[in-house]
Order: structure tokens, then C-alpha cells, then sequence
């Protein structure tokens, strides 16, 4: 495979002034719909003419339109859409979330638990959005962290209408107050010691620990 200096994944032009409605059109009016870039665009005159057409579209936020830690761009592209803007999945500094939150770069914070530096420094992200009326909506990384995203989101008082969900791998545990199930959109969050499941002993006993360097 080779790759060019410059890579365009776009594809061919006019797929996304295309795929913007037709999502639409397939789901109808009634599905909340969500866009995200993932800090793709290097101009956010770019970022603000694609997002233009996702509020044309009535989609709910517009994820990550320039790279997380251009901070500057970001807020660019709030402050020329009508569009909430979140972000903050990659973000690994506490001081970028309170500027971009102080600054109104962001509408819906993102901070991810595992990248974050776990579920304290997040919950404190998330308090920090509350106290400048922004919504939070954590990103979530796939194996055992939608166990602490429930936890999370249970104690943020501005958590968002819809939380990412990766749960369902094929982990052994057990939990005595909570199915793990969702149930009408929703998911009760366990509780009981530690994160109030139960891992197979036998399961976490084929596992080597190795010493990191």
C-alpha cells in the first residue's frame, strides 16, 4: 500500500454534502442524529461549512471538527455554528478542558475515563461544564470501561440525553444488582463493593503480570 505525503480520505467529491441528508432521509426527523469528525478538518472554514450543513439537517452535535488540541480552531467553529460543538475524547489536560470550557470552544465536553486519567479528574471535567451550563457526554474506550462509564454518568449532574455504550464483550463477570442489560434506552448501575461486579478468578488467573520497565 502506499500512502502520499497528504492523504485525502474524503473519498470522492460530494460524498459528504451527499451522505448529510441521505442519513437523514433514511432515519427520518425523529432519530437524533450525531456527527463526528474526529479532528479531521485543517481549516475550520472547512469544519464550518460542513457543520453549516449538519445544522441544515437538524443533527444534534458535531464532534471533534479540528484536531483536539488546536484549541483555538475549535472555539473557531463554535462561535461560527448554531450547532452544539463537543469534544475532548484524545484531551489529556485539564488546564485545554478549562479553557476550551471557559471560552466557549466547547458545548458538550467528552472527556474519556481511560485517556483522562480515570473517573475523578472526568467527574471534575463534567462539574466544571455543569458550572458554565455545558453538558457532558464522556467518550468511551471498549473493553471493561462501560462498567465505570455507568458509574460515571450516574454521578454527573449534567450528563447528556445519549452516553456512548461498548458493552457486551465477552467478559466473565458477574453482578448481583444489575443485569448489564439495557431496558427502554436505559441501564441500571450496579452496586455493592468496588464497581459492584464480580470478575471469574479463574478467568484473571491465565493472565501473566508483567513488570513495565
Amino acid at each position: 500500500m502506499f500512502m502520499t505525503k497528504d492523504p485525502d480520505v474524503r473519498g470522492p467529491a460530494g460524498r459528504t454534502e451527499e451522505i448529510i441528508p441521505l442519513i437523514r432521509e433514511i432515519f427520518g426527523l425523529e432519530m437524533a442524529l450525531y456527527a463526528d469528525a474526529n479532528g479531521y478538518y485543517k481549516d475550520p472554514g472547512e469544519a464550518i461549512r460542513v457543520g453549516r450543513l449538519l445544522e441544515q439537517y437538524n443533527y444534534r452535535y458535531f464532534e471533534e471538527p479540528v484536531f483536539f488540541d488546536w484549541l483555538e480552531g475549535t472555539k473557531e467553529v463554535a462561535d461560527a455554528l448554531s450547532i452544539p460543538v463537543s469534544g475532548g475524547e484524545q484531551q489529556y489536560s485539564m488546564h485545554a478542558f478549562r479553557w476550551l470550557i471557559a471560552n466557549d470552544g466547547l458545548d458538550i465536553v467528552q472527556p474519556d475515563h481511560y485517556y483522562f486519567g480515570g473517573l475523578i479528574r472526568s467527574l471534575k471535567v463534567a462539574r466544571m461544564g455543569e458550572a458554565m451550563g455545558k453538558l457532558c457526554i464522556p467518550y468511551l474506550s471498549g473493553g471493561f470501561g462501560y462498567i465505570y462509564m455507568l458509574h460515571l454518568v450516574s454521578l454527573m449532574p449534567n450528563a447528556g440525553d445519549h452516553i456512548e455504550f461498548k458493552g457486551y464483550e465477552n467478559l466473565p463477570i458477574d453482578c448481583k444488582t444489575s443485569s448489564l442489560r439495557l431496558k427502554d434506552g436505559k441501564i441500571k448501575v450496579p452496586t455493592g463493593p468496588g464497581i459492584g461486579v464480580d470478575i471469574d478468578p479463574d478467568w484473571v488467573k491465565q493472565y501473566t503480570l508483567v513488570d513495565k520497565v
